[in-house]
């Protein structure tokens, strides 16, 4: 089984993500913030990590070290989402290391296919 870590702010938004992840057979924890991520990271080494995106800084930390603490498996894999991206920040997110970013609104499809992609997931 996968295992997923699924980073959100917003209670509603974890949830309507929490619903997709687990429909689509991973085994899914949740938290509301990077710094709480990044701890449940280093205990818990998830396989991925979805992650709402919108205060960068925050993010790009979070990719520093969870890329430092994956460096011989590369994982997790993280998957970046937000409502309204900038474009350079979208670039600057995978060149740290995240497999893709995606704007909202997304979907069950959309997720699988990013999943699958990144090999997370079998076709």
């Amino acid at each position: 089984m996968v295992n997923c870590l699924l980073i959100d702010k917003n209670p509603n938004e974890r949830q309507r993500m929490l619903q997709i992840l687990n429909g689509l057979g991973l085994n899914c924890d949740e938290r509301s913030g990077a710094e709480e991520g990044i701890r449940f990271c280093h205990e818990r080494r998830p396989d991925v990590v979805v992650m709402e995106a919108s205060g960068v800084p925050a993010v790009k930390e979070f990719l520093r070290l969870v890329r430092y603490q994956g460096q011989k498996t590369s994982r997790p894999v993280v998957i970046l989402y937000a409502n309204k991206p900038d474009i350079a920040d979208m670039g600057e997110t995978i060149m740290q290391g995240a497999a893709d970013f995606l704007m909202m609104p997304v979907d069950r499809d959309l997720i699988q296919f990013k999943l699958e992609q990144a090999g997370v997931l079998a076709h």
